[in-house]
């Protein structure tokens, strides 16, 4: 398995978080399996190689388009594949899909839309483009080019809400949302409004899911206990801790983490059965 990152141009650094691949074998005998878990940030994911099943808690299951755009998630999905795979992904901050797709964030929240579907022939010829690309960094450059153009034609304006998007997810604790439409110069009800429409999620929905997505990139840098990382990211109590890790992930956080240890990052992390 290689999984790797690559940073955004300075001019897109409010808008993409990096870029990412994730390359990997697989066969009819040994499929490579992925839970997919809750995220406070979109991804738009270009499968460069291969394509995968996709299947939530249910049992409707389909196959990946070959691009496509992944709104915030409140739930986990599972992929699998029988086939070897590249992906090449764009972890977005979530106030870019307004201003990249025209759309309120919360219209894509729990969504996963094709790139067609979003953009017409204008997102079909720049799936052929990234597909038809030498190697990773120039799809990272042309896919930047088609950002800043989209941008460029843009109706939505920076918000002072983004500040407050930007906060939460670099945050590894809660922030007083009150405290945060202050800094906003908003009402409490007005900030909420202008939250859902770029994060998603009301502010304290957000939070929640950023909480555990805090929980998990940064097991590996804090060698703590479970107890001691849940308190740290204002998590009440250990049982708090564990309902929302079930909630977000599908897995006791015990388990996550004793088989995690190994993978290079939870987008690399293969299913297991706990």
């Amino acid at each position: 398995m290689n999984y790797y990152t690559i940073p955004p141009p300075v001019k897109l650094a409010e808008y993409i978080q990096f870029f990412w691949v994730l390359e990997g074998s697989a066969t009819a005998e040994k499929p490579f399996h992925h839970r997919v878990l809750a995220e406070s940030s979109p991804e738009w994911i270009f499968y460069c190689k291969g394509q995968f099943e996709a299947y939530g808690v249910g049992d409707d299951r389909h196959k990946t388009s070959f691009s496509c755009l992944s709104g915030q998630l409140q739930h986990f999905r599972k992929l699998y594949t029988l086939n070897d795979f590249c992906l090449f992904g764009v972890y977005l901050f979530p106030y870019a899909i307004p201003g990249i797709f025209g759309l309120p964030a919360h219209v894509l929240s729990d969504q996963t839309v094709d790139t067609e579907t979003l953009l017409g022939r204008e997102g079909q010829l720049l799936e052929q483009k990234v597909f038809a690309a030498s190697d990773h960094r120039q799809r990272a450059t042309l896919i930047s080019q088609f950002i800043l153009q989209r941008l460029a034609k843009s109706a939505e304006t920076a918000s002072p809400v983004f500040t407050s998007i930007r906060q939460i997810l670099m945050s590894s604790t809660a922030l007083s949302i009150p405290a945060l439409a202050d800094e906003c110069y908003l009402s409490r009800r007005q900030f909420e409004r202008k939250f859902i429409h770029y994060a998603g999620y009301s502010p304290k929905q957000f939070q929640r899911i950023a909480r555990f997505n805090a929980v998990i990139k940064g097991f590996e840098k804090r060698p703590v206990s479970l107890t001691e990382m849940a308190y740290s990211c204002g998590y009440y109590d250990q049982s708090h801790f564990i309902h929302d890790f079930r909630l977000f992930s599908g897995y006791n956080p015990k388990a996550f983490f004793t088989h995690q240890k190994d993978a290079a990052d939870y987008r690399a992390f293969e299913e297991f059965n706990p």
